[in-house]
């Protein structure tokens, strides 16, 4: 009977340490907690961005801006979206520029310029500023307030972003299946578009006559001889561009 007391107690602990595991199990394996009620709201309503859609019956991607809607600005000396500073500031890609023997620098170069009446040398190593004379006779230089000294300003057509409407679908990246780089509606309004008798089209212009033979000068400076009989009449030529093909 010795024993007793410990063996009731023992017993009595496996009770309690049932009911203490059987708590760690509820609470260890149910359900996780909940998320953040943001986190939930955010998946909810999360949604995939639009797939853009393609050419429609009839149409296909525009093959002059790749479907892109937009191509690079065609403005005269814009390059990436920047001009040329309209103001009279030194600029390193105008003017002459020459090497003055004993400068110090020996990769620098000198331009003369007119400025108010008399002649100056200026250094290329000056690009962006103005010149005014001085009553004696010397020269100050200034930070041209145009383009703030860079010599470039952004350009009018594009807004200095490099890119302009794509002229041939005007932005909507598909135009009709029927229509090619020579026979569309921008291209047939040039008015300077020579096709000729064996299915070549040239923007360009008729540079020189000389007996049957006419010399043809293209946008792009190449130079072509032809007869003029091969150059077809402008007048039913520039004809308007193919409509799309009716959808099936």
């Amino acid at each position: 009977m010795a024993n007793a007391a410990p063996l009731t107690r023992r017993f009595t602990f496996y009770p309690v340490l049932a009911c203490f595991l059987g708590a760690l199990l509820v609470a260890g394996c149910g359900k996780p907690a909940d998320a953040p009620k943001s986190q939930v709201t955010a998946t909810t309503n999360s949604t995939p961005p639009p797939k853009e859609a393609g050419p429609g019956p009839g149409e296909k991607v525009c093959f002059a801006c790749k479907g892109e809607g937009t191509v690079p600005c065609f403005a005269p000396g814009c390059v990436d979206g920047q001009v040329d500073c309209p103001a009279p500031c030194i600029k390193l890609n105008k003017g002459v520029w020459v090497k003055i023997p004993g400068r110090p620098d020996p990769n620098e170069t000198m331009q003369l310029i007119v400025v108010d009446g008399k002649q100056v040398w200026v250094s290329s190593h000056h690009p962006g500023v103005t010149y005014t004379s001085r009553a004696d006779g010397g020269w100050d230089m200034h930070t041209c307030p145009v383009c703030n000294g860079t010599g470039k300003v952004k350009c009018d057509v594009c807004k200095g972003t490099g890119k302009v409407t794509c002229p041939v679908c005007n932005g909507k990246k598909f135009i009709p299946a029927a229509w090619t780089p020579t026979d569309n509606p921008y291209f047939n309004r040039q008015p300077d578009i020579i096709r000729l008798a064996d299915g070549r089209v040239l923007l360009g212009r008729v540079a020189a006559s000389v007996g049957d033979d006419r010399t043809i000068v293209t946008r792009d400076k190449k130079i072509l001889h032809v007869k003029a009989s091969d150059i077809l009449p402008k007048a039913g030529t520039n004809f308007p561009a193919a409509p799309a093909s009716p959808a099936k």
